[in-house]
């Protein structure tokens, strides 16, 4: 519904979209640990999301519409190879990235939560 359509609710949505893709991309990379030349893979959305948002071009409306369209793209790691047999996983690094994936993702949902929240609080006048 275009009423509940904002740049808060198109951040947040796209933001969890986003941190859900790396929850995925990170457990594959925690599967493929023993899996001689896999290169670790990682997901980059932030900044497509901060240009989205820093432009000055247009109304709220497209604004909406570049964040609905900004990209998660999933990326593999360029870096040389840490072990001998070709695998780049740090799973200590992936066991980091997951939690605080996960704490992210919570957070996003608090924040969309919160907002829908107060707009019904407001609808309802108080009362509950």
């Amino acid at each position: 519904m275009e009423l509940f359509k904002s740049t808060l609710v198109s951040t947040m949505d796209k933001s969890l979209d986003g941190l859900w893709r790396r929850q995925e991309v990170i457990s594959d990379n925690i599967a493929n640990f023993e899996t001689p030349g896999y290169k670790r893979k990682y997901v980059s959305f932030e900044d497509n999301l901060k240009s989205a948002l820093e432009s000055k071009i247009g109304g709220k409306n497209e604004r909406v519409a570049r964040l609905d369209d900004s990209k998660i793209s999933v990326k593999e790691e360029k870096q040389e190879n840490m072990r001998l047999d070709g695998n780049g996983v740090d799973l200590e690094k992936e066991n980091i990235d997951m939690v605080r994936t996960t704490y992210q993702y919570m957070y996003s949902q608090r924040v969309l939560n919160d907002h829908f929240s107060r707009l019904r609080y407001a609808i309802s006048e108080g009362r509950r």
